[in-house]
């Protein structure tokens, strides 16, 4: 019988959170949301993500954790604004926009889950040491 567990390391999946609050943030304060600048919204999940799947070993858990950074991350942020939308603009304003995020989202994993996976293949790879002559 084939059994398949896999442990996640929370502490990799939150670094690569906090990473990607700090991006976003940053460049919400430096860029104005034009039609160009839209483009840099995936660069938080990308280097979030990276940063998670650097953490851990393996390409398939840097996929996982990097997709799991950006699906925390994202839904952390889906449920403060949803919550604000609906303090400040009403509900039903507040749903749509809930939906529309909700399908940001999940397409925004899967740069997030690449990126890991990179970061991890990227953490197993050293430089050769240079031959020490005697």
């Amino acid at each position: 019988m084939f059994t398949w567990t896999m442990t996640i390391n929370w502490r990799a999946v939150f670094t690569g959170f906090a990473v990607s609050l700090v991006i976003g943030f940053v460049l919400a304060v430096l860029y104005p949301l034009t039609l160009a600048s839209v483009w840099l919204l995936a660069l938080p999940g990308l280097v979030g993500g990276f940063v998670a799947g650097y953490m851990v070993r393996g390409s398939g858990n840097g996929a996982v954790h990097g997709g799991l950074s950006t699906i925390i991350g994202g839904m952390t942020l889906v449920v403060v604004f949803a919550v604000a939308g609906i303090l400040f603009v009403g509900l039903i304003p507040a749903i749509g926009g809930a939906t529309v995020a909700l399908l940001a989202l999940f397409v925004q994993a899967i740069p997030g889950a690449v990126a890991g996976a990179v970061g991890a293949w990227t953490h197993g790879r050293r430089t050769p040491e240079p031959a020490v002559a005697t």
